[in-house]
């Protein structure tokens, strides 16, 4: 399976996200994809940088219990992930409620849908995002700290905990020392 196949495999699929959670193919074996800890998208080692053939991938992407997969009606690849697949670059304060901009093409709200949870990494604690249908998205560096700036400034801060308020629910992105 090449990457042409899979972009043959998606004809039409081009707008919007298709119903990736009504196509359960068999697991095709072969391909490997990769998204690192930057967000950036590889095959078989090489790295993508057609950044509308990565939002077309995007688009298709499924999580099933803690693996992430691109589905196509006929086939299923297996994304090593090796934090998030979404990269959130970017936010805004629209309303009084917290806007992401993401990296691939696709912005959201912070609310009870799209809330935020701290993992563990490398002795750190990092927040993730639910992106879109249980996908989650890591935040940059830059846009972490305009985001710890936005809290503190806002007193955003509940016992040891650092949170954003957004549709009057405390999303957490930090711990307080």
């Amino acid at each position: 399976m090449n990457i042409s196949k899979i972009v043959d495999n998606l004809k039409g699929h081009d707008k919007g996200f298709p119903p990736v959670e009504n196509w359960n193919p068999d697991l095709c074996v072969g391909p490997e994809f990769t998204i690192d800890r930057e967000g950036n998208w590889y095959y078989d080692s090489s790295q993508i940088k057609n950044t509308k053939l990565i939002n077309l991938f995007a688009s298709v992407l499924k999580k099933e219990k803690e693996n992430y997969y691109l589905v196509t009606p006929v086939e299923k690849i297996l994304v090593n992930v090796d934090l998030a697949p979404y990269k959130i670059i970017d936010f805004e304060i629209v309303n009084e409620n917290i806007k992401f901009i993401t990296n691939l093409d696709y912005d959201f709200y912070l609310d009870e849908d799209h809330t935020t949870r701290l993992i563990e990494m490398d002795e750190a604690l990092i927040p993730l995002v639910n992106v879109r249908s249980n996908i989650e998205g890591f935040i940059n560096r830059n846009t972490y700290y305009k985001l710890v700036d936005f809290a503190l400034e806002n007193n955003y801060k509940h016992k040891n905990n650092l949170y954003l308020s957004s549709f009057n629910i405390n999303h957490i992105i930090g711990k307080i020392a």
